[in-house]
């Protein structure tokens, strides 16, 4: 989260915070919850030890075909993944609740300090997850 600065590169290798996100969708394919974790690296073992705590056993989880979330997501849940492509609506949900969490952050805190985002993660997830 955050901007990556002029000219760099774009993406997961980039020196922005690495935040992992989970939603959980109703039966309508509707968004129901939402988990947002801070992590210090993107590696198959931090995504392992996020997906243990946050995601119930024999969930089915989808995800892009990000090398790294194949091995820890499979160990507890049914895990089906794809290529991103950007036409589909495959991560339409993740995709709206990342946008808002942003300009949740943007209009209430105009701005954030990195040290700080969990914190701002975790209200936003609050008020989601208690909406009406």
């Amino acid at each position: 989260m955050g901007t990556s600065d002029h000219g760099k590169k774009r993406g997961r290798g980039t020196t922005k915070t690495k935040i992992m996100v989970a939603v959980s969708k109703t039966t309508n394919g509707a968004s129901k919850y939402v988990k947002m974790k801070v992590l210090p690296d993107v590696r198959g073992v931090t995504i392992g030890k996020f997906a243990k705590k946050k995601i119930a056993e024999f969930s089915r989880v989808e995800t892009d075909n990000y090398r790294p979330l194949r091995k820890p997501l499979a160990e507890k849940s049914f895990h089906s993944y794809e290529t991103f492509a950007p036409d589909k609506n495959m991560l339409k949900w993740l995709h709206t609740i990342i946008s808002n969490a942003k300009a949740f952050v943007e209009g209430t805190y105009h701005g954030m300090e990195r040290k700080h985002i969990q914190l701002y993660l975790d209200e936003f997830c609050y008020r989601f997850n208690r909406r009406s």
